[in-house]
Parts: structure tokens; C-alpha cells; sequence
């Protein structure tokens, strides 16, 4: 990359579910089998908006990112057509990482051959358990089986950079369930595990089932032992811990997310999508309506947005610095980027910080105890 050029992420978001998932907040559409074309041409358009910009400011795609919703339910001629407008239109960085999300029930061996024809380098299977109990539960679509199938067609074939989502603290389980499940997904050799914590978001089915009292979540303490279990087994297993839920074999850590938490610029193309350009942040509007009609006005379909600056910036970078358990806060990182020197800046916040044990203090930088990372909202809401 040349000193003029400028990292950029693109991420698309695709809307459409064969059916939304008990516990789902994200913005999709259930009972949909494929992505109708009209979508598919207006994020096309969309992206043409950004480009004699992303030019004129000498940006560098580093990654794209295709998400969801149920990207997997994109015909690969869709998708080619994503990735080549992307590459051809703006300079891309050598080795770009073409990420597809996809779920087990509308992935086979056939369509990932199909997908890494259209360029997609790396898959991100939603798995969420390996318990075909738990999976009713959440109201997936796909077994335990059929998951393992998908994920040993996608090793075997032309993609070699596999991801999968798992899931600790669900419903009326147990922490020897969750971690036998964890243990499965390594056996797969995946190079990448983002293993979360279910939140009970308002308005699901599930948090209505929570309320009522059917459906049972485990404590914050059954849920504490299961997360430090689940760290320590996926570090033993040689997968480094990159981000507070995030896991990688060296060398596998996601260059998309990783430009999320090191304030790397990144588009957002599609319906409700969020983007963050030089400190200006957006959110897409959330209507099909709405977003048709300003991409055919050719218009930005842009809801809502604000301009990061001053002490918040600063604020909202040390906090996602300090979500990356090896990289953290560095000193020299911060000055080159606000001229200033951290320890003053947040001087009082880092004092309280280290008394309270949630970070320690190096040469270069700062980085997050284990208590820390365990507390990170504690740590986030210091800076915020």
C-alpha cells in the first residue's frame, strides 16, 4: 500500500432470513428463499454513489464484508457482482479478505464451490450450538449435523479460511453442555471461533418466553465460569484471543472486524447498514420503501448520522482499542492519530482503571487484565 492510500472496509447487509430466530434483533426478513434482484441492483447503486469519493481520497479496499440476515441466500452471480463492482471501481489491497456469513441450512458443498468462484476467500458459518436441543430452542433451522457437514464440505474445499459462530449462556442449558459444544467446534479445526454470550434482546421471542417465565437463562455466575472455561480451552488449543469474543489460529484474525475496533474507516451499503467515514458515522434507513426510493434518486439513503470529535472520539477509540486483549491501547497509535498524549488526555480514567485492576500499564501501552476484559462494559462507560 502506497503512504497516500487509506484502509477501507465495505460491508453489505442482506436483509432476508428463511425465518428469524427466537432470539434475533438484527434487521432481517423472515420466509424469503433468495434476495430479490431489485435489492441486490439498488446496493450496486448505492456503492457507485461512494466511488468518485473513495478516489478522490485515495482509499484502499482491505476487506469486503457480506452480512446478515442470510447472505448464504444470495445467488453466487450476486455475489460475483458485489465483488467485482467493489475491485473494480476502487483500488484494492493485495490479498483482500472476501468474508460471506451463511447458515448451515441453505449451505452445501456445491454452493460454497460456487461462492469461492465468485471470490469469496472466507466463510462465517452460524452454527450458534452444537446441542439439537439448544438449536430448537434459538429457532435455527439446521441440526447439529447438518452443521458439522457443512463445515467439513467448506475445510475440504477451495476456501481455507473458515469461521463459525457459537453461542454460551443460552436457554435451559448448562455449562458442560456449552463447553462439550465448544469443544466440538475445535475438533473441526475452524481458523477462526467467535464464541459470544447470548443477550436477551427486548422485543424477541425469546425475552416475551423470559418474561412469561417458560423459557429459564442462567445466572451471571453459571455464565462468568462458562466464559473463563470456554477462554481457556480455546487458548490451550492453540487459538489466540484476539478480541474479547473472538478467536483465531495465528494469522486468522478477521481483517474486516479487527478495522471496526481499530477505527479503521469502513462503508456500509444496504438497508439499515451503518458506515463510519472521517469521524462522520451513519445508519441506513430501515424501510424497503424508503431505501428504493433515495438509490433511485440517487440519493445517500442515510437515516440518521453524527460527527465524531473531540474528547468523545478519543473516548470511543481507547474503548474499542481496549476490547483487543494483545493489541490494546497504544500510546504512539493515539498520538499519531489526535496529536495528543493519552496518559493525560484520560489521565484520571486510567488512574481508576489500574486501581480497580481492570487494566495494566506497559511501556507502550495499555491493555486490559482479565478482570478487564470480563468487566468491559466497566471499562467502555470509564471512556464513554
Amino acid at each position: 500500500m502506497s503512504q497516500t492510500s487509506r484502509s477501507l472496509g465495505v460491508y453489505i447487509h442482506i436483509p432476508f432470513c428463511r425465518r428469524r430466530c427466537a432470539y434475533c434483533d438484527f434487521l432481517s426478513t423472515g420466509g424469503a428463499h433468495s434476495v430479490p434482484d431489485t435489492y441486490s441492483e439498488d446496493v450496486l447503486k448505492e456503492w457507485s454513489l461512494w466511488t468518485e469519493r473513495l478516489l478522490r481520497d485515495h482509499y484502499q479496499v482491505q476487506s469486503i464484508y457480506v452480512g446478515g440476515g442470510t447472505p448464504s441466500l444470495l445467488d453466487p452471480v450476486q455475489v460475483r457482482r458485489f465483488i467485482d463492482a467493489i475491485q473494480s471501481a476502487v483500488p484494492t489491497a493485495p490479498g483482500c479478505e472476501v468474508t460471506l456469513e451463511g447458515n448451515p441450512d441453505s449451505l452445501d458443498d456445491d454452493r460454497i464451490r460456487q461462492f469461492a468462484q465468485a471470490g469469496v476467500n472466507r466463510l462465517s458459518v452460524g452454527v450458534q450450538s452444537f446441542s439439537d436441543p439448544a438449536l430448537r430452542q434459538l429457532g435455527r433451522l439446521h441440526s447439529a449435523a447438518q452443521a458439522e457437514r457443512v463445515l467439513v464440505d467448506a475445510h475440504s474445499g477451495p476456501i481455507r479460511n473458515l469461521s463459525l459462530d457459537l453461542m454460551y449462556g443460552l436457554p435451559s442449558s448448562g455449562r458442560a453442555e456449552e463447553i462439550a459444544s465448544l469443544r466440538h467446534a475445535i475438533k473441526l479445526s475452524p481458523e477462526h471461533i467467535s464464541w459470544y454470550n447470548l443477550t436477551v434482546a427486548a422485543g424477541t421471542p425469546l425475552a416475551r418466553s423470559v418474561e412469561k417465565g417458560e423459557v429459564v437463562m442462567p445466572d451471571d455466575d453459571a455464565i462468568l465460569e462458562t466464559m473463563r472455561e470456554g477462554w481457556a480451552l480455546l487458548e490451550s488449543e492453540g487459538y489466540e484471543h484476539y478480541e474479547i469474543s473472538n478467536f483465531a489460529r495465528p494469522g486468522f484474525a478477521s481483517l474486516h472486524n479487527l478495522a471496526y475496533w481499530l477505527f479503521t474507516d469502513y462503508v456500509g451499503l444496504g438497508l439499515g447498514s451503518s458506515g463510519f467515514v472521517d469521524g462522520r458515522r451513519w445508519t441506513n434507513v430501515d424501510q424497503f420503501e424508503a431505501y428504493d426510493a433515495a438509490i433511485q434518486q440517487h440519493r445517500f439513503p442515510v437515516a440518521y448520522e453524527e460527527h465524531l470529535e473531540g474528547r468523545r472520539r478519543e473516548g470511543e477509540y481507547a474503548m474499542l482499542r481496549l476490547r483487543l486483549p494483545l493489541e490494546g491501547l497504544k500510546f504512539a497509535a493515539f498520538q499519531e492519530l489526535f496529536q495528543e498524549d493519552v496518559r493525560v488526555v484520560f489521565a484520571g480514567v486510567l488512574a481508576q482503571l489500574l486501581a480497580d485492576d481492570l487494566i495494566a500499564v506497559s511501556e507502550d501501552r495499555v491493555t486490559c487484565t482479565q478482570r478487564g476484559l470480563e468487566l468491559n462494559n466497566v471499562v467502555a462507560e470509564a471512556f464513554i
